[in-house]
C-alpha cells in the first residue's frame, strides 16, 4: 500500500469526532479537487510503500486506542485495504473507512463507511485542463447506491462552499434516499477564520434541513498540518 503517513489524532470529522483514533492516510487518488486539503496525497502524491503487516506493527504504538480510520487521497484504490480493515477490527478497532465513494469493493468490511460524494463545487478551473478532465471522469456518483445497500452503517459527508450548493445536495438526497440523520454537512476551509465564517452558514442550513453539522475539529485546533 502506498502510505503518506500513520498518525494518532482525534477524529475531527462526522459521528464519531472528538474519539482518540489511530490514522492510516493512503497516498494516491482518482480525482483532482478543487479545494484538496492534502494535495500531497492527490494533486502530488507522496510516500512510501508499506504491506499489511509493517502498518501494522507501526499502529501497534496506538494498540489501544479503540478507533482507527483509513483515509486519503482514496484508499479504495490501495490493494490491501481488505485485508488492512479486516485486522484492524480483528485487533478490536472500530474502523472507519473515508472514502470519495467513486469505486466499491464488495470484499471490504469495516464498521463504518464515511462517504464524501463530490459536489460540483470540487471542479478544477479551466486552468488545469487536464487535472479537471481527469476529475469529471471519476467523479462517478453512480457508485453510492452500493456503499447504502452494503448493510454496513454509511454517514454522508457534503462539503459545502456555500448556499449555492444547497439544490444539488437536496438532489442527492433525494435520488439516493437518504436518512437525514445520516447526512452531514461541513464547511470548506484549510483555516479556523474560514471555518468559523463559513460555518455558520452551513450550520443554518443544517437547522433548516435537519442535516447533521460536521465541524472539522483538526483545523480548528491545529490548522491545516499533517499528522492531525
Amino acid at each position: 500500500m502506498f502510505i503518506s503517513e500513520i498518525f494518532h489524532s482525534l477524529q475531527g470529522e462526522g459521528k464519531y469526532a472528538g474519539h482518540p483514533s489511530v490514522f492510516v492516510r493512503t497516498s494516491g487518488c482518482n480525482l483532482r479537487c478543487s479545494w484538496c486539503d492534502t494535495p500531497h496525497t492527490s494533486w502530488r502524491p507522496e510516500g512510501h510503500h508499506l504491506d499489511v503487516s509493517a502498518i501494522l506493527q507501526q499502529t501497534d504504538l496506538w494498540s489501544q486506542v479503540e478507533h482507527a480510520v483509513i483515509t486519503g487521497g482514496e484508499p479504495l484504490l490501495q490493494p490491501g485495504v481488505a485485508e488492512l480493515v479486516a485486522a484492524l477490527r480483528t485487533r478490536g478497532h472500530v474502523t472507519t473507512i473515508e472514502t470519495a465513494a467513486t469505486l466499491f469493493l464488495p470484499d471490504l468490511r469495516p464498521d463504518l463507511f464515511s462517504l464524501s460524494p463530490k459536489l460540483a463545487n470540487s471542479l478544477p478551473s479551466h486552468d488545469h485542463a487536464a487535472e479537471r478532465a481527469l476529475h469529471e471522469r471519476n467523479r462517478n456518483l453512480d457508485v453510492v447506491p452500493r456503499f447504502l445497500d452494503s448493510g454496513i452503517d454509511v454517514q454522508v459527508k457534503f462539503v459545502v462552499e456555500g448556499i449555492a450548493d444547497l439544490p444539488e445536495i437536496l438532489a442527492l438526497v433525494q435520488l439516493w434516499d437518504l436518512p437525514r440523520d445520516h447526512v452531514y454537512l461541513m464547511p470548506e476551509c484549510i483555516s479556523g477564520d474560514t471555518l468559523i465564517e463559513r460555518g455558520r452558514l452551513v450550520a443554518e442550513l443544517c437547522g433548516q434541513e435537519g442535516f447533521n453539522f460536521s465541524g472539522r475539529m483538526q483545523i480548528e485546533l491545529w490548522g491545516n498540518e499533517r499528522g492531525t
